[in-house]
Formats: structure tokens, sequence, C-alpha cells
């Protein structure tokens, strides 16, 4: 077998028997216009989601003894100048409750200010030539047509709509090298036809990640603009000094270091209809020019979809006969996180192993006035991004002014304290905070030994690819800076708040910004250290503690279970390598997983590879290798499972007390909620509210 093609495709969720949800503007028509399908936009039960104003009767609103905002929200749409008004609409307020028990029904609705999206809820993708102005007064939202639009211009500055959000569903894995070095070469051969048509040469652009060479080339300016915003000039002293050492490791084992390429193509025919469309503006087409004559014929084409669907391609070695040089080629896709984590991570991963160095889904701050580090694994969603840069947030200062009293009361305890002073003390704060709340790397990071019983990390990222929401500071870095924001969508029902129908609130959970530490809204440091503490993140409300200690032993059962917050399993919590993204297509995943791996370690593959003994002992040779080095890593570094189903300040201190004060419960065997709420109201006077916020603290101090 030279290649394994999987799909993530799932089946459409079947929506359960519930009581009938009502709109209420559905009775508040004139008369004779409840089919007028020019100004009444429904969704598939036929429940009107967006109305023209024009045909709400006012008199029955009066009579129903309700206001229109109890109904719905006004959405005034102008043109460019604000002059005159195209169109007003209301949005009923029901949308709050599809969003949470019927998205499926409104999902996919196409309506005049753009395509409802069903992600964690109910979201409104304007089309392009809609930019948000804001809330008036009254308000109401106020947007504005904008000509000759960029198709992938978002609705506020500095956003851009991808084609495709999130991961695709399609990886092709070729296990022989030859078949992929065919798709190599048609690959190119389609940058070389569009160079052609477009009349424009085929971007490049080169990188450095983690000291590792990379070449990004394609035809998607968005791409091209990204890669080089998100990871390290080719000369970046961190990373030459990085790219040193790694090359000295590969020279141990007699090896070059290898570099990554990774070629992105968009505008391949993804059915009969723009393939023949392409054909009639390729005048005088070449035989073995390497574009296929017939569009089944193309390497990339899907049988399921009849076309070329976004798709990644890899080729999927063993350590051993890893390549010096590795390809990696994304099809249909504009989407970063692409491009991030199959693209640039995932070659990685395997180039690392090979040198003994951790790839991890982690983020890394300084949380102890000692200046080391502590780690932060676990899939998207966990709050890897929040747990770094909680306390590095430089404009909300109550966070900085909490920790600095926290330090002044450890102070004070102390036999020095009469010796240094009242002066003496706020000097030695000044010092500490100094030092402590610090953002490394938020996303991933590279993790090794040096020396006995000594583990660093190494950055990857140069500026931030983070979520928006619970960003820290969001609203000042949008207020003082111009980022890249990656799929801004308005809230449609999503967060549940009537308030916000039809705003922009960055809320969206794909939702992504470009984040640069030199704007320095955040206190940062990406310079190596030394690891004092690993945390595993989980977000489960089945699980009995707040935060427990885990032998190494245990460490690995964690990692290799993987459990997302939405109940799924992403193997080492990390779907990005390619050996994780081929267990989770082919269902080897969680307890099964944990099952198959003992299985492989005892020469028994098959499991592994879902039955495929070659392809599981292929698996396995790059999954052990990441596994054993972090049982040698969880053996030499204390590890924690956080649980953070019990709110985020809470939470937060959670990952302060144990890298600063690693002795408070003990061994931290086991500590449950009510316990640590506790142990910090004695220590520190902390109060939690029932949501996990801090209670001692007041609104005033918090706006401070």
């Amino acid at each position: 077998m030279s290649t394994v093609t999987y799909s993530n495709a799932r089946s459409s969720p079947q929506p359960s028997k519930r009581a009938e949800v009502r709109v209420a503007l559905e009775k508040l028509l004139k008369e004779g216009q409840a089919k007028n399908e020019k100004k009444v936009f429904r969704d598939r039960r036929r429940r009107p989601i967006l109305i023209h104003e024009s045909v709400l009767d006012y008199d029955k609103l009066l009579k129903s003894g309700r206001s229109l905002a109890d109904v719905g929200r006004r959405i005034r749409h102008f043109d460019g100048a604000l002059k005159e008004e195209i169109a007003s609409y209301i949005v009923p307020v029901e949308l709050m409750v599809l969003s949470r028990e019927e998205p499926e029904t409104v999902g996919g609705v196409e309506l005049p200010l753009g395509t409802v999206i069903s992600e964690g809820g109910l979201w409104l993708r304007y089309r392009p030539g809609i930019e948000e102005i804001g809330i008036n007064d009254r308000g109401e939202v106020i947007l504005r047509e904008v000509e000759a639009p960029d198709p992938a211009a978002g609705p506020v500055r500095g956003s851009h709509n991808t084609s495709v959000m999130g991961r695709t569903k399609r990886l092709v894995t070729r296990l022989s090298l030859e078949e992929h070095e065919a798709d190599r070469k048609e690959a190119e051969a389609w940058l070389r036809l569009f160079s052609g048509l477009d009349g424009r040469r085929t971007l490049q652009c080169q990188f450095k990640c983690a000291g590792i060479d990379y070449q990004h080339r394609g035809n998607v300016p968005y791409l091209h603009r990204t890669t080089q915003l998100n990871f390290f000039d080719l000369r970046d002293i961190d990373m030459v000094r990085i790219a040193s050492l790694v090359a000295f490791r590969f020279r141990k084992i007699r090896r070059k270091v290898p570099t990554v390429t990774v070629i992105s193509l968009m505008g391949l025919p993804r059915d009969a209809a723009t393939w023949n469309a392409l054909q009639k503006r390729i005048k005088t087409p070449k035989k073995g020019g390497g574009i296929p004559e017939k569009l089944q014929d193309s390497r990339f084409y899907d049988p399921q979809s009849k076309g070329i669907a976004p798709a990644n391609f890899v080729h999927f070695a063993a350590l051993r006969d890893l390549p010096d040089e590795i390809t990696v080629i994304t099809v249909n896709t504009d989407y970063h996180g692409e491009v991030k984590s199959r693209g640039v991570l995932s070659p990685l991963t395997a180039i690392m192993s090979l040198v003994d160095i951790i790839s991890a889904h982690a983020g890394v701050a300084v949380l102890s006035s000692e200046g080391t580090a502590t780690t932060f694994t676990g899939p998207t969603g966990t709050g890897k991004t929040t747990a770094c840069a909680f306390w590095a947030e430089k404009n909300e200062k109550y966070r900085r002014l909490e920790l600095r009293r926290r330090y002044e009361m450890d102070i004070r305890r102390t036999p020095d304290a009469g010796r240094l002073g009242e002066a003496g003390i706020q000097k030695e704060l000044d010092r500490i905070l100094s030092g402590v709340g610090i953002l490394c790397q938020e996303d991933w990071v590279e993790i090794l030994k040096e020396g006995a019983g000594q583990w660093i990390f190494w950055p990857t990222e140069r500026t931030m690819y983070a979520r928006t929401g619970g960003f820290p500071g969001l609203r000042f870095v949008l207020h003082e800076n111009h980022p890249l924001l990656e799929n801004v969508m308005a809230d449609f029902g999503g967060s549940g708040d009537p308030g916000k129908l039809g705003r922009i609130t960055h809320e969206f959970f794909p939702e992504r910004i470009f984040y640069d530490p030199a704007w320095n809204h955040l206190h940062y440091d990406r310079s190596s250290r030394r690891i004092a503490a690993n945390v595993f993140l989980e977000r489960n409300g089945e699980l009995d503690f707040c935060v427990k200690r885990v032998s190494s032993r245990e460490a690995i059962d964690w990692l290799l279970t993987g459990r997302t917050p939405d109940g799924k399993f992403e193997p080492l919590y990390n779907a990005y390598p390619d050996f994780s993204g081929l267990l989770m297509q082919l269902g080897v995943v969680g307890e099964k997983l944990r099952e198959a791996y003992q299985e492989a370690q005892q020469g028994h593959y098959a499991p592994l590879g879902a039955g495929d003994a070659p392809l599981g002992e292929a698996i396995f040779d790059k999954l052990d290798v990441q596994v054993k080095l972090w049982l040698d890593n969880c053996r030499e570094t204390p590890t924690y499972i956080v649980n953070g189903v019990y709110g985020l300040e809470l939470t937060q201190d959670i990952n302060w007390l144990l890298s600063q004060h690693s002795d408070s419960f003990g061994d931290w065997k086991h500590v449950t909620v009510e316990q640590f709420k506790a142990a910090m109201k004695e220590r520190y006077g902390v109060t939690y509210s029932s949501r996990g916020e801090w209670s001692h603290i007041s609104p005033e101090e918090r706006r401070s």
C-alpha cells in the first residue's frame, strides 16, 4: 500500500425532539408579506431569522404590548458615504435560542448581508463589501457598503476571511517517496500554469522555526504574508543560535539538518464546471507539462467530491527514512492554521525526534520568582494562551497589583522583613515583579534536556497566532495597533446575549489574531530557560479535582488519551503531527490508543494501524520517540493536571501557586476545588464567586 487517504467528515447531527421555537416577528408582519421571500428570510423550518423593516407592522407591535427591543434588533445598512440608507433589517431575539438548541436549521442560510455560520453557536459571515461601523446612540448596528471590495476582506479594519475555516477534512498520506514526488511535480506544474495565466510570479519566502530552515511557495498572497508574520526571519539572532545547536546535534548522528518546503495551491478545479472554465483560459495547453488532461487524472482528485477538495498531501516516512528535503503540499485552502500545523509544525516534530527533542503543543510562562518556566500543554480550547498571558497583561492592572499584594504578604512573613524596612520591601517587590508573570510562547515549543535533570524550551513562533476570544487585553490591542485578524464574524445568537446580535464581538471561536509582542501590551521574553513544572490542561466537569500531581507513567496515560474539551481525543494533546492526524482519522484514539501502544511495545503493530501492521509500525516509530522523551521529562519535572472548569481566575491561581509555592499541598496528589479555595483564603485572603472569579477585588479595583 503506497497511499492512505482518510476523511474527518462527520455525519450531520440529527435534531432531537424538542418544543418548537416560535419567532414573535412572524405575527408582527404586515398583511400579505409573510410569503415575500425578498424581504422575509427564513431558516429551514420556515421561521423568520431576518426581515426587512418595511414589512414590520408597528400597529401590531403596539397592540402586542411589546417594544421593538423585546422582539429584535435593528441593523441599518448604508452606502459608502453613510448618507443614504440602503436597507434596514430586524434580527429576531429568538436566534439566541435557535443558536443553542437548533443551530442546524439556520447554519448555511444565505442572507442579503452574508452567510450564517454554525460553529459553537450561530454567527454571521458578512459578505465582501460590508463593513461594520459600530453602534449608534439607539443601539442599532450600523453597516456600510464598500465599493470595489476585496473578496477576502473582512468586516472590520485589518480582517481577512479565508475560504476554509479550520483544518481540512482530507489528509492524503503517501507511504512511498516516489508517489509523493509525483504529487510535488504536479503541484509545481500547477504553480507554473497559474503564474502564466495570472501574469504573476510564484510567491516565495524563507523563514526559520526552532532553527530549521523553511521555504513557503505558492499562489496565495495571504499565506505568503502570514508565514512571514508568524515565524522568524532567517537572520534572527535567536534562531541563528538555535540553528547552530540543532546542527551540532545532527552532526553527532552524522546527518544533514533537514529542510522543509511548503507548497500552497489555491484555485485548483473543485468540480467539472470549474475544470471546464479553466480549460477555456488555457489557450494552448501543452502536453507533458505536468497538468493532467482530465480532472479525474489529477493526483489531487478526490473521488468523493468529484473534484479537487481542500486537502493536505504528505509523505509519511519512518524516522530512519526521513529525507533531507521534506515537502508538504496544501491544496485549495488559504487557512493559515493549515500551513502552521501540517506545513510547519508537523515536519518539525519528525525532524526534532531524530535528535531527542520534544515538539509540544504547549505554551510557556514564567510564574515563579525564581525565574523558571512552567509549560502548559493541551489541545485547542483548554486555555494555553490564557495561562501564559493572564499575569503578563499590562493593561489589566488589577492582575499585576494582586500579584504584588501576594508577594508582599510573603515577604512580610519572613524574618528579613524587619531588616528590609518599608522602602526595602517595595524595592524587593519591584525586583520580583520585573521577573514574574512573563509570557514566553503560547502555542508550540521545543523541549529538550540540557544537562542532568535540566530541561529547557526553544521558541518556534515570532508572533502569536491566537484566538481573539479571551485574548488578554484585546480591546487595548485593537485600540492602539492594527493587527491582522482572521475570520471575523458577527454575533447571530452565538453569545446568548441580545445586546450583541449583529455585532462584531471577536468571540467567534475560530477567529484569530496575529499579535506582535513588540507592541508591548504583555510582559514578554522568549529566551530559553529552565522548566520547573509541567501543566497538562483539562476541561472536564466529571473530574473530582481541580489539580493533582501525577507520576511520569500517569502523565503518559493522560498524554496518550489526549481528551479535548468537547470529549474527543488528540494523541499527546496534539493534532498537528502526521502520526496524530493518522491516528485520529483511523479512530485509534483515547483508551484504544493506550491499548494499541502497549501492544506495539510488544511488537504487535496491527492495532496501532487499525489492522494495517506496516502502517502501525511506521506510526509507532514516530509516536514512541515522543512518548519516551515525555516519560523522561515527566520523571524529572513535576507534572500536574489542572482542570480548568472552575473559572478563569481560580484556574490561573492554581497555575501560579503550583509554580511559585510547589510545597503548598505537599505532594498535590488530589486537591479539590474546596481545598484550594480554603488554602488561598487562609494564605492570601483570596475569595471566589461561584464562577471562579475573584470576589475580594471590587469592580472599581478592576477598572483602575
